[in-house]
């Protein structure tokens, strides 16, 4: 017999009557011969609050089903992670792309996992209920349909941070979904709440359904959620999905805010509940579309602010008719040759419009000196937006320099977030100078 696995059978053996007060720490590596008898999940499966398992370099392949229950504490959680500088690959067999997800993690709770790469199975991370879990510094990739899921059961307090997300939805025996992260259910049957999405990395996203292939899901029903300083692009593989959609229709709002976004379908889309500031906009089919959805009931407190967009088929379609309480305000809408805005609604009652910069034709709105305002052109607003230099253009004298009026006017209102990868701010949300990963 194996001796890791012998020796990975008594750690079992210990950690069966762990406590709290004898938190164990675990380190094992792949067995030579993968089988449905996995070490690692059994040794998983038995952790105890404070237990930390940790994760030897090498692959970790499995041709049955994976799937793990732990529940730690607030004060003692479960930690699964990768030995230093080593890279556990969590995988499974090519053929399996279909018939079982890489991991499940069910009714779990008070779990770090961090490090850890998973490559492969039909979805990537599946979460089954559960709370208070984080997911960081991981990769999650090559999936046969979407990369991480949060769809059979409530799920509360989930962190997501600085994941690598990537090439998902290779499934060609059908139709296929190929989502970066799907949270929450269709039609409201179970919600994600109080949740952080926040430095992840996603791209080249593959999708062939009507299901989609977006970057960032948010269903119908989902609330408090935060969506923060992602970078998104390329969710346009197959089918043409948003790189973040998020529905409202929720007891809350959720944030978006701070995000870099290319080559998406929609980069944003939004209908109720939700704050939707200081994200940078490029390139896609278009900007940003805030207009009704089928699973929403009522279109109602909405926040779109200090957000730049450029380089759209179309930058912006607002149909707010029969909205109340929605907010368009102090953004740099820049798509020169098409349409800047195409808009419905806007003169009722409870929707604010104000100090809106624009550059590109107009639609159910006109520039009126008060809601939008000539933004001139990119060119004399930004260094270099061809390339994506968004950052704000001095003009005047050397010696007293100022931004142009509409990147100036675009500023946001509100203290810089904290932001990853040297991130700057932008006249309407923020710029990529000194970041490591190449716009």
């Amino acid at each position: 017999m194996d001796p890791r696995l012998i020796t990975g059978m008594l750690v079992l053996s210990m950690l069966g009557t762990s406590a709290v007060g004898s938190a164990a720490e675990v380190q094992i590596s792949p067995q030579t011969t993968p089988d449905c008898h996995e070490e690692f999940e059994k040794i998983a499966n038995a952790l105890q609050p404070g237990d930390v398992l940790i994760l030897r370099g090498g692959t970790y392949r499995q041709s049955c089903r994976r799937a793990i229950t732990v529940n730690g504490t607030a004060a003692a959680p479960i930690v699964i992670r990768a030995a230093a500088g080593e890279r556990p690959i969590i995988t499974r067999p090519a053929d399996n792309i279909d018939t079982h997800n890489n991991i499940e993690i069910v009714n779990s709770s008070h779990l770090i996992m961090r490090s850890l790469a998973f490559r492969g199975g039909s979805t990537g991370v599946r979460f089954i209920g559960g709370h208070h879990i984080t997911l960081e510094d991981s990769e999650i990739f090559e999936t046969g349909n979407n990369a991480i899921s949060l769809n059979y059961g409530n799920t509360d307090f989930f962190v997501f941070r600085r994941n690598h997300i990537h090439h998902t939805g290779l499934s060609t025996s059908g139709p296929t979904e190929g989502e970066g992260f799907y949270a929450g259910c269709n039609n409201d049957t179970c919600r994600t709440t109080n949740s952080l999405f926040e430095g992840n990395y996603i791209h080249h996203l593959r999708g062939t359904s009507d299901g989609g292939n977006d970057g960032i899901e948010i269903k119908v029903g989902s609330y408090n959620n935060v969506v923060r300083n992602n970078v998104i692009h390329d969710t346009t593989i197959g089918r043409r999905y948003p790189c973040i959609f998020v529905y409202g229709g929720g007891q809350g709002l959720n944030i978006v805010e701070g995000n870099v976004l290319w080559n998406c379908g929609e980069a944003i889309q939004v209908v109720s509940d939700a704050v939707i500031r200081n994200n940078i906009i490029l390139n896609s089919d278009v900007g940003i579309t805030a207009a009704p959805h089928v699973q929403v009931a009522q279109m109602r407190n909405v926040t779109i602010a200090n957000n730049t967009f450029y380089g759209h088929g179309q930058c912006l379609s607002v149909q707010w008719d029969l909205a109340t309480n929605m907010t368009l305000a102090n953004n740099a809408i820049f798509c020169a040759g098409a349409t800047a805005v195409d808009a419905s609604g806007l003169g009722a009652s409870s929707i604010t419009v104000r100090a809106n910069y624009v550059e590109g034709g107009l639609a159910g709105a006109s520039l009126d000196q008060s809601q939008f305002f000539s933004g001139g052109t990119a060119e004399s607003a930004f260094t270099d937006p061809q390339t994506r230099d968004l950052w704000p253009r001095p003009t005047g004298s050397s010696r007293r320099r100022t931004t142009s009026t509409s990147a100036r006017a675009a500023r946001p209102r509100t203290s810089a977030p904290t932001r990853p990868m040297a991130w700057r701010r932008t006249p309407g949300g923020a710029s990529r100078r000194g970041s490591s990963r190449p716009l």
